[in-house]
């Protein structure tokens, strides 16, 4: 009897417990955060990067797998102000380990040492993803509504140890740089725009690989393109029969520079010089030509 008693006390219990969180982080997972101080962190697991990496250049999508309402409820409906974040890594025992960041607009990667890119991007990044569920956070709620995939956790409460604020900064210092674990900054104010680098370990000199870039307006509606923005020309010139055309560039990215005589859908646009890799400055791609008319533009791969 006393046995029946415990077994019908245990299922009570099951019961009155919430439902299990299917908060899931595994590597190469995506994170998205949004922080703002005085304010909880909240914190989504968007699933396996391959959904930004395997787009075509130019390809351009709404971000799924998170709750907008988990933020707007924490923040406020008009979202101008909060900062948003997104990171991943690979395992650390990958063959090919890779962490990927975002940055504000102008913001420039490099690859790091292999002891810097563990002990600084995976050990912070991976910290993020696994602390929650090690801590026992209860699931991000919005209107009383429990959102599987995501987290608030207040950095200055019960469970700050597993925020994002504390993970990246326990001190609070160097937050937007992830608490000087990036040599950039990683968080843009909404609304903006926000570049997704591809960081390794290897040749701190080697630029890291450009992936696309996220926008973001007041309303929180996410989207991402895929590939480097187009360039920005800045200047052309031209003396005698060569003409040069500057432009902005970033870092890693490959630039041509193509011409046509002619606009239209049939009009071919053959490349006349480059292509060059871009190093985050002004750059020029020239053409000798003693034609006086045509067209000009960079192109990326």
């Amino acid at each position: 009897m006393k046995k029946i008693i415990l077994t019908a006390s245990a299922a009570l219990a099951l019961l009155a417990t919430p439902p299990a969180q299917a908060w899931t982080y595994n590597n190469n997972d995506v994170l998205l955060i949004f922080r703002e101080h005085n304010f909880n962190d909240v914190e989504f697991d968007l699933g396996n990067v391959s959904q930004f990496t395997n787009l075509a250049s130019g390809t351009s999508i709404t971000v799924p797998n998170w709750t907008p309402s988990l933020v707007t409820s924490t923040f406020g409906a008009n979202l101008t102000g909060v900062s948003v974040i997104l990171a991943g890594t690979t395992s650390q025992y990958d063959a090919n380990r890779a962490a990927w960041l975002s940055s504000i607009s102008n913001g420039v990667a490099y690859n790091l040492t292999a002891s810097d890119w563990q002990g600084s991007l995976w050990s912070t990044i991976n910290s993020i993803g696994t602390r929650p569920v090690i801590y026992l956070v209860p699931a991000g709620v919005t209107n009383s509504v429990a959102v599987a995939n995501a987290y608030s956790i207040a950095p200055g409460g019960t469970y700050q140890i597993a925020s994002y604020d504390y993970i990246v900064s326990p001190n609070g210092n160097s937050i937007p740089q992830l608490g000087g674990n990036a040599g950039f900054t990683v968080e843009q104010t909404v609304p903006g725009t926000l570049g997704f680098w591809q960081i390794q370990p290897g040749s701190t000199a080697a630029p890291a690989v450009y992936l696309g870039t996220f926008a973001i307006n007041a309303s929180g509606v996410l989207t991402y393109t895929a590939g480097p923005p187009p360039p920005i020309v800045t200047g052309l010139a031209r003396s005698g029969s060569l003409n040069t055309v500057s432009f902005a560039t970033i870092p890693g990215v490959s630039y041509s520079l193509v011409y046509t005589n002619k606009l239209g859908g049939s009009a071919a646009w053959p490349a006349v010089s480059g292509p060059i890799i871009g190093d985050g400055s002004v750059d020029s791609l020239t053409h000798n030509t003693t034609t006086n008319g045509g067209f000009y533009r960079i192109s990326t791969p």
